[in-house]
């Protein structure tokens, strides 16, 4: 069926949200190879807390993106 919709599930908060057809409740984060509902980074806009994701640095330094921590010792978003 056309408009069942496509579940994805965000790799920040683990959480499953719709993205597709017609509802894109997330985006895809190329830089990072990995998808994260709107809600991560609307509620972490100034940076992801290493601590509450311990399996992101690992998974970062696995595909060779460089992890650089901000002023607070958060993780910036990609651009």
């Amino acid at each position: 069926m056309a408009d069942t919709p496509v579940m994805s599930q965000c790799f920040l908060c683990k959480r499953p949200f719709q993205f597709g057809p017609h509802i894109y409740n997330g985006r895809r984060l190329t830089k990072w190879d990995m998808m994260v509902c709107s809600r991560c980074p609307e509620r972490n806009w100034d940076g992801i807390v290493p601590e509450k994701h311990p399996d992101l640095i690992p998974y970062l330094r696995s595909r060779g993106i460089e992890v650089k921590l901000n002023a607070r010792g958060w993780i910036d978003w990609p651009s």
